[in-house]
């Protein structure tokens, strides 16, 4: 059976790999935007991922786990570190994930490291600042917090192509009190999906952002020791 979809071991690597921008928001910094990311920023993040495949059979991949991410324009680097677990009925049992991928745009290299071993790739892209559109649709408001801890949030809906085309599903604070224009965007929440030919096919997964804030992680931009 030829399953389209990331329905491997490595199905995070394969959206991750392909992307470096499905942790993040994947609009380019120059259009009209509402928002954008800031410049320099790292995270924790909870991960959640199912794919399903359906033609005369049917298959599926489920991932759970955490992303420890990093962005920097500065350096024009990315950072991801990916713990969890897959299950599917394509492998025996649930399988650990611990897989380190940076992304040096700078000189076009891919650095994926598993449990110890390197692997590198040429690195054919560029890195643009993350954004949500001017013609995303503004879907809902809400409020997080209590009292005097309480922070507005928008919740917003854009179609992007990448590959294929992409359902994304935004909801971020925006820094409403600076006057200049695009303003800043702090992601609480970010779903993603991608429907398929086959009916009933496609994939989802959600991201939640725990405390983005600045870079704290020195020589989180290093090259892995296992690449040296």
């Amino acid at each position: 059976m030829k399953i389209e979809l990331c329905v491997s071991y490595s199905i995070v690597l394969c959206l991750l790999g392909g992307v470096v921008g499905l942790a993040i928001l994947p609009v380019n910094e120059k259009e009209n935007n509402i928002c954008c990311m800031p410049q320099e920023w790292e995270a924790q993040m909870y991960l959640d991922y199912g794919t399903v495949f359906i033609d005369s059979n049917t298959a599926f991949a489920y991932f759970n786990g955490s992303v420890h991410a990093a962005y920097s324009t500065s350096k024009n680097k990315v950072y991801f570190h990916i713990k969890g677990f897959e299950l599917s009925p394509l492998i025996p049992k649930p399988e650990p994930m611990n897989t380190t991928l940076l992304y040096d745009f700078e000189n076009n290299k891919m650095y994926t490291v598993q449990f110890g071993s390197c692997q590198k790739t040429s690195l054919d892209a560029n890195l643009t600042l993350p954004c949500i559109p001017r013609h995303a649709k503004h879907v809902s408001d809400g409020i997080v917090g209590y009292g005097n801890t309480t922070r507005l949030f928008h919740t917003y809906q854009f179609i992007t192509d990448i590959d294929v085309a992409f359902t994304i599903t935004a909801s971020v604070f925006i820094n409403d009190t600076k006057l200049f224009e695009p303003k800043i965007c702090q992601p609480q929440m970010v779903h993603y999906f991608a429907g398929s030919a086959n009916p009933d096919s496609g994939s989802l997964y959600s991201l939640e952002f725990l405390d983005m804030g600045p870079l704290v992680s020195k020589d989180i931009f290093d090259v892995p020791k296992p690449c040296l």
